[in-house]
């Protein structure tokens, strides 16, 4: 929402400062022009960044409760070995940790979404802060010329003038409103944003070694241990993940 709304008036007030000195039709005019406002931009209404990292949050879950380490554990024997089974379970294990990973680039890309909207928000919020500064000026001066309005032959202009004034006043209103529901979602976009730092430059890298350490451990002692090291980030991962969607 641009601050374009320089107001220009009837001859005699000054673009949106000051309205003229009776209740006349010039007077309806500038509280109307006072009144138009510019949107917000498109994107806040187009998408919904916390909806669309929770769905990619979702995916990931998906893909992680499919990996099966010890499906890799049980086909390491020598019979596996012989027919090939081993490498084929090593295969899908590593094929999983792919998919893992393409969507936690699309959640990647999600939450980059997610901090431009939440520019965008502040943005939105310091402009209608600006312009309820603006329609305070109005709604102050259009409410001591109505006060002082006491001419019984101008009813039709007063009542024009009286229902201009409530819309500004709803539209303060309708402003505070706002701000108020941009601080909440900018509250929970935050916090989300926050969240998925965590996985990105922690967990999820964590994670991906461990892929590595147990598809590569050699059969025995060495991939057990990997094994159960895989389990522990693992299980961490899921739930930290399956916190997110329940908050």
């Amino acid at each position: 929402m641009r601050q374009e709304a320089k107001l220009r008036i009837s001859e005699g007030s000054v673009a949106g400062n000051q309205l003229p000195s009776t209740l006349c039709n010039e007077a309806v005019e500038a509280l109307d022009a006072a009144a138009r406002t510019h949107s917000f931009d498109d994107d806040l209404l187009q998408t919904a960044p916390a909806r669309d990292m929770r769905r990619q949050i979702e995916a990931m879950l998906t893909v992680l409760e499919k990996m099966d380490p010890d499906r890799v554990l049980a086909r390491q024997g020598m019979i596996s070995r012989l027919t090939g089974a081993d490498i084929e379970a090593r295969l899908e294990f590593e094929l999983m940790g792919k998919r893992v990973m393409a969507v936690a680039n699309k959640l990647r890309r999600a939450a980059e979404n997610g901090k431009r909207i939440r520019t965008l928000l502040a943005s939105g919020k310091n402009d209608l802060i600006s312009e309820n500064a603006r329609l305070d000026a109005v709604i102050d001066e259009a409410r001591q010329l109505l006060s002082g309005a006491h001419d019984p032959s101008d009813d039709f202009a007063h009542a024009r003038f009286e229902r201009r004034l409530s819309n500004l006043i709803a539209m303060r209103a309708s402003n505070d409103l706002t701000v108020k529901q941009i601080d909440l979602g900018a509250e929970v976009l935050s916090g989300l944003l926050d969240r998925f730092t965590d996985v990105d430059t922690l967990l999820l890298p964590l994670w991906q070694r461990n892929v590595v350490a147990l598809a590569h451990a050699a059969a025995g002692k060495a991939q057990r241990a990997a094994a159960t090291d895989f389990f522990e980030i693992h299980k961490n991962l899921k739930t930290y993940l399956q916190q997110e969607l329940s908050s």
